[in-house]
């Protein structure tokens, strides 16, 4: 028997004794019924990966995905190298593959509600993400990205929903802020959004994007010279949002 098959026959072609899928080797007599050396194969190429060698670690993958199609993890690997690639549609396939082979494989849900979110498919990236936190309520990452997807597909308020949650298990997380500040702003709740907005510029020296809409809310208000005041500030990071504050 060829030394590449790497799901045990139900039966050992030598000695016809019953095996299971998880037998590397017959109980009668000691034939090999599976790829014997598989884990080696996918150490060999995370760590090929790991040293930024993708193309030996992507043949070293390949290779076990012939041996063993449904093999989780380098279904999983093999996915996150076609990413980093810029193959997204190649990874979703075999993010899809990992999910399909192990429905708890939480880390291949996550990513593979990144690939479809950077693929602009933002209802799967929903999908995916509430996958998550099916298996664990507590992911913060997948709140937050929950909560981006669910802003682009305009869903506002549980996006905010999910925003305020991440923040609640993950402080740190500087751009929750930011887009809360952003749907607080459109529902008209300006006290809340310049808030918002402070805390993310405050924290996140150079954020343009917040001293950009606390201009707006301030000219809003006729602050006049704090609208100025901001756009100031965000000069000095060469990034001058393109907008004229009114002395009217």
């Amino acid at each position: 028997m060829s030394d590449d098959k790497a799901v045990a026959p139900e039966r050992c072609p030598r000695c016809g004794a019953g095996c299971a899928p998880y037998h590397k080797f017959c109980a009668e007599c000691g034939m090999f019924l599976r790829d014997a050396f598989l884990d080696q194969r996918l150490l060999l190429a995370m760590t090929s990966a790991a040293e930024g060698h993708n193309d030996e670690a992507r043949r070293g993958l390949e290779r076990i995905l012939e041996a063993a199609p449904d093999h989780m993890l380098a279904n999983h690997l093999l996915g996150s190298l076609y990413f980093h690639e810029g193959a997204l549609e190649v990874a979703t396939r075999f993010y899809q593959k990992a999910v399909a082979v192990a429905p708890r494989f939480i880390l291949a849900h996550y990513d593979l509600g990144v690939a479809w979110y950077h693929r602009g498919n933002m209802l799967e990236a929903i999908r995916s993400f509430r996958r998550c936190l099916e298996i664990d309520p507590q992911y913060n990452a997948a709140h937050y990205r929950l909560a981006l997807a669910l802003f682009h597909a305009g869903q506002l308020e549980e996006a905010l929903q999910q925003f305020e949650e991440s923040i609640i298990l993950t402080p740190e997380y500087l751009m929750a802020h930011y887009h809360m500040g952003v749907i607080r702003e459109r529902r008209g709740d300006m006290q809340a959004a310049e808030r918002a907005f402070e805390y993310s510029e405050d924290q996140a020296v150079g954020e343009v994007s917040s001293l950009f809409h606390l201009a707006v809310i301030r000219r809003a208000q006729g602050d006049i010279a704090g609208a100025e005041e901001c756009l100031r500030r965000a000069r000095e990071f060469g990034q001058t949002p393109k907008v004229a504050v009114s002395r009217q």
